[in-house]
């Protein structure tokens, strides 16, 4: 479908990240509060950050997050549930990870990033899961 002036099919990376409700999910404190300045930098409404996945399940229950950043692996715990249920409810995700190779991969994640990343490769990430296929 072509593209318009007048509200046909946008198919570029969305660019403008403010108001959009994100939940963070990510059990060590340093990389959680980094995460969380970045995006309210940007102007998102940040939920979280939940170092578990029922403290994050909660989260998602209550503020209908419209992405979420989730560490895969939480305290030892890994967050493949919580992915599940958040693609369940219509929420982007965002996977971060300190693995190579994630044990399970799923279609239900919008982007992966490796760590350590930076700030820019974050928002890349986040502005190609709020974009349409």
């Amino acid at each position: 479908m072509p593209t318009s002036n007048n509200g046909g099919v946008e198919r570029r990376p969305r660019t403008d990240l403010r108001d959009v409700r994100v939940l963070v999910v990510e059990d060590q404190w340093h990389v959680a509060s980094a995460l969380k300045s970045v995006l309210e930098v940007e102007g998102m409404k940040v939920s979280g950050p939940a170092s578990t996945a029922s403290d994050a399940s909660r989260l998602a229950t209550e503020q209908k997050p419209d992405l979420a950043v989730v560490d895969v692996n939480l305290k030892g715990e890994l967050a493949y549930g919580l992915i599940d249920q958040l693609h369940d409810q219509g929420v982007r995700i965002v996977v971060v990870s300190g693995y190579a190779v994630l044990p399970r991969l799923t279609e239900k994640v919008a982007a992966i990033l490796q760590k350590p990343f930076n700030g820019p490769e974050l928002l890349a990430a986040l502005r190609r899961a709020l974009s349409p296929a």
